[in-house]
């Protein structure tokens, strides 16, 4: 399907474009296409009463109104049926789940479906990039952008981070080609109902248990990420983990031409294609990432960026393979690693005194991600003390990997604190796991009982595992507030060696 004879010929015909969803990413489509001159109706499933007294996007209603947009409350199941009669083609948000009854009924009557992020890609006249996985996407968005900027190109981030991807896409205008690179961070919410998205580069970065609230299993999670690649021909450009078995394996149903990175031997990764990024190590635990490209093999140094972690070794492999399939030259990716800083929430160092450490990795919403995290942070500071705090809203999930690693270490190395809404069930898998946590409340609270676990100094790790939304808006909330309380600790000079 082609969205764009599609959309000229319900444009032309009269009928209109439904989005289900009237959250952020469902306005923003409704605004696009109204300024395409498109009939466009949006169904929300909850009352008019309760949207107005839930959502922060109640404001955004009169300025749809005045569009022409029809926006109808209370709308699920097969409540929708009505609405369908003149509509050609219907829009997915992320937020509503494709066994929802109102995507039911969709499915029934035939209309044809699409997401958000694949109207936006498919509408750009330039390349696009679309990044996914259970981890690193951010960085690894963000990183392909910075390298994209130093080689004096154009690239917009979007998708699971910042703006909507319609937001970004750039229509035809009859001249020269688009040379603007759409990059898009996306979440398995926004691909598993894709069925035209075509990227001109898919990365998978890893696959691990996340969001099994919403699909079920990690294979049907692992089947919506994989969706990415589906549509994907030889021309196009598939970069996987060679490391992960559920990524690698969705290698022998792809068509794309593969690119593969991680820490296997270069001679078992030529096996499987001649685009690869190595990630070797040496006794300064940095090493360097030995890439062949079109025949070419060339090594880039890690040592000089501030990304640190093992798992930013994957991040910045799957960023050069990008990169290069864009045409930036060697010394250009180079530059760009060198100064790229990491965003903030991510292994976010915000307290060095000479004494004790606090690296604020809010980001972690999932217990590889914290594995990841205390893993680094292990490994850089093999003799300090170590005071994890996890806790928030628990996803479904085993904590085992997690509780194996700080178990690995010894107790009286790492220390945990269990805080927020779950603090109690986090502390429960912890002690079944011979793990001896610490419980508080709130996450205030929780950094000050950390402080004082720690009077001699040490490193104090917030890589929470979880969902932010018991005590706050979203995890950069969570991690500003965590700024905040640990600026406040500091200025009333209350330092853990007082």
């Amino acid at each position: 399907m082609s969205l764009r004879l599609t959309l000229g010929e319900i444009a032309s015909s009269g009928k209109r474009v439904l989005i289900v969803g009237l959250g952020i990413r469902g306005i923003e489509s409704a605004r696009f296409l109204a300024r395409l001159g498109i009939k466009v109706v949006i169904a929300e499933r909850q009352s008019e009463i309760a949207f107005r007294e839930a959502s922060k996007y109640e404001a955004d209603i009169p300025a749809l109104l005045a569009l022409g947009i029809e926006v109808y409350f209370g709308v699920d199941g097969e409540g929708i049926a009505p609405k369908l009669a003149d509509v050609g083609l219907v829009l997915v948000s992320p937020g509503v789940p494709l066994e929802s009854s109102i995507m039911g009924t969709v499915t029934r009557l035939g209309v044809p479906c699409v997401s958000e992020l694949e109207l936006g890609v498919q509408l750009h006249s330039g390349r696009s990039v679309v990044v996914t996985g259970s981890n690193g996407k951010s960085t690894t968005t963000a990183l392909i952008e910075h390298i994209i900027r130093t080689n004096g190109g154009r690239a917009s981030l979007c998708g699971n981070v910042g703006a909507s991807v319609v937001s970004h896409a750039e229509l035809p205008d009859g001249s020269e080609n688009c040379t603007s690179v759409l990059l898009v961070d996306a979440s398995s919410y926004q691909l598993e109902s894709s069925t035209v998205l075509k990227p001109s580069v898919s990365v998978i970065l890893n696959i691990s248990e996340n969001h099994l609230e919403r699909h079920g299993s990690l294979e049907r999670y692992a089947t919506a990420t994989g969706r990415v690649l589906r549509l994907q021909s030889k021309q196009d450009l598939a970069v996987l983990n060679a490391d992960d078995a559920l990524v690698f394996g969705m290698a022998k149903s792809c068509r794309a031409h593969i690119g593969v990175f991680g820490e296997r031997l270069p001679a078992e990764m030529a096996k499987v294609s001649s685009t690869w990024a190595h990630i070797s190590y040496s006794a300064s635990r940095f090493g360097r990432i030995e890439v062949c490209f079109e025949g070419a093999m060339e090594s880039y140094a890690t040592e000089t960026s501030k990304l640190i972690g093992r798992h930013n070794r994957y991040n910045m492999a799957a960023a050069v393979l990008v990169s290069r399939r864009l045409g930036i030259s060697q010394k250009t990716i180079q530059e760009g690693l060198n100064t790229f800083s990491p965003l903030e929430h991510r292994l976010e160092e915000i307290v060095d005194d000479g004494i004790l450490k606090v690296f604020n990795d809010s980001k972690s919403t999932t217990v590889a991600a914290s594995v990841a995290a205390l893993s680094t942070v292990i490994s850089l500071y093999e003799q300090q003390q170590i005071v994890l705090m996890i806790g928030g809203l628990s996803k479904a999930g085993s904590w085992k990997p997690l509780l194996a690693e700080i178990s690995k270490a010894g107790s009286t190395r790492v220390k945990v604190i269990c805080f927020g809404k779950d603090a109690h069930l986090l502390a429960s898998h912890c002690r079944s796991q011979g793990v001896c946590p610490e419980e508080s409340g709130s996450l205030k609270d929780a950094t000050h009982a950390a402080f004082s676990l720690m009077p001699g100094g040490g490193v104090l790790l917030l890589s929470p595992g979880c969902a932010s939304f018991d005590e706050f808006s979203d995890l950069e909330h969570r991690g500003r507030e965590f700024k905040r309380y640990v600026h406040e600790y500091f200025n009333q000079g209350l330092k853990a060696t007082a």
